[in-house]
């Protein structure tokens, strides 16, 4: 059984009680509800709530929880449809509007993958593109600044793994109008997650089993929501409904695997992995992005289609921006742009280091040994520096550093 304590105005016809429900009458406790029972109608409620009842617990596996799921939220048509005036229906859609593109801008600046990526024109014009896309969809922006409002991670999340399929994307020579959708579609692919409280998708302690299995359903509820405003795409449908599919089978929420799974549907479920590893949470350091190319490759053949995998990490390199990597000169740097012509020699942040003062005790296996002089650096395109520097020997592990390459790439 999973009880859950929740207020009587919250308490709907389909949940079950875990506990016997209790009022008092003539100053003697008297029985309203028993434990087990199931909710079938309104009068029960009003029962409980006119007896002076604040709470009530209920068995969330056998009966209905408080989700809330995207199609039961309210819709434009309702808001707008309380006599406001017109006034006022275009200040509130303006304020939508202007929270989801400025959110949008500071998701994207917050992200060294995606700030880079959006340097190419046409990925640039892409997102300006879903973004119209959407705010045309009232509904649909709505539930994309509700999403925001429910988790900041997975908003910012759906934003960056959009930027990053629109890169890769590009390069497979579809055509505009193909990569819009693909893009679209991974934008929108979590909107599902508005389906489940806040509380419960942010929880210290993680998800109970039936909570899991009610959040492995997100994608079905997002395909169903986007159906719901006209949007039935086959390709948007398919991605979403793919997006934590894995080629062994063992994704969700069809467990659909092999060739059975679209071809851009794992590329987006790899760029969706990627993302999530790189991305820093508020328990963790984001994992640098060479660590994770190599998990990748590690999982290609079960997890990911080798094919694939290897098309992704051919697009975004071995050492993508943000990497922290040592020369061949010994000197250290972080790579701040790619050069597609020789990925080994990219435009890097060369760090001045000083030798840590050697104790008695002997250094952590992990500590490097040497401490970065944070005011001192120089930008190098290894390309036209006729080998002073070097080439690129080797990924390292910025947390090791104590460094935050976002700090540096804003400066360059």
């Amino acid at each position: 059984m999973a009880v859950k304590k929740i207020e009587i105005s919250k308490l709907r016809v389909g949940m079950r009680l875990a506990k016997s429900a209790y009022g008092e009458k003539d100053g003697k406790r008297q029985l309203l509800l028993q434990a087990d029972t199931m909710i079938s109608s309104e009068s029960q409620i009003r029962r409980l709530a006119g007896a002076g009842v604040r709470t009530i617990e209920i068995d969330t596996e056998t009966g209905k929880d408080t989700f809330l799921t995207l199609l039961d939220q309210k819709k434009w048509g309702e808001t707008a449809g309380k006599n406001l005036s017109s006034a006022a229906t275009d200040a509130i859609m303006t304020r939508y509007k202007n929270n989801f593109v400025s959110s949008i801008t500071t998701t994207v600046s917050n992200n060294v993958t995606s700030r880079n990526l959006l340097k190419e024109e046409l990925v640039a014009n892409l997102l300006k593109d879903i973004i119209l896309f959407v705010e045309n969809h009232v509904d649909i922006l709505i539930a994309m600044v509700r999403l925001k409002g429910i988790s900041e991670y997975t908003y910012t999340h759906s934003i960056d793994t959009t930027v990053l399929c629109l890169s890769v994307a590009s390069s497979l020579k579809l055509n505009y109008t193909d990569i819009k959708r693909v893009g679209s579609a991974v934008m929108m692919a979590d909107l599902g997650m508005t389906s489940f409280p806040s509380r419960m998708i942010t929880r210290p302690s993680g998800l109970s089993k039936k909570e899991l299995e009610q959040v492995k359903k997100h994608p079905t509820y997002s395909v169903d929501f986007l159906k719901s405003n006209g949007i039935s795409d086959p390709l948007i449908k398919t991605i979403i409904l793919q997006h934590h599919e894995r080629f062994d089978g063992t994704g969700y929420p069809a467990g659909t695997k092999g060739e059975d799974i679209h071809s851009i549907s794992k590329l987006c479920a790899i760029a969706d992995v990627y993302n999530a590893m790189t991305s820093s949470r508020p328990h963790r350091q984001g994992l640098p992005p060479h660590m994770v190319n190599a998990e990748i490759l590690k999982n290609s053949g079960t997890q990911f289609d080798p094919r694939v995998a290897r098309v992704f990490i051919k697009h975004i390199g071995a050492f993508p921006v943000g990497n922290m990597v040592e020369l061949t000169s010994g000197k250290l740097a972080l790579v701040a742009d790619q050069n597609k012509s020789d990925p080994m020699r990219p435009v890097v942040v060369i760090f001045q280091t000083k030798r840590k003062f050697q104790t008695r005790d002997k250094l952590k296996t992990n500590d490097p040994g040497v401490i970065i002089a944070r005011g001192n650096w120089e930008l190098v395109d290894l390309s036209t520096d006729k080998g002073v520097f070097g080439k690129v020997k080797r990924g390292l592990d910025h947390r090791n550093y104590q460094i935050n390459p976002n700090y540096y790439l804003s400066q360059v």
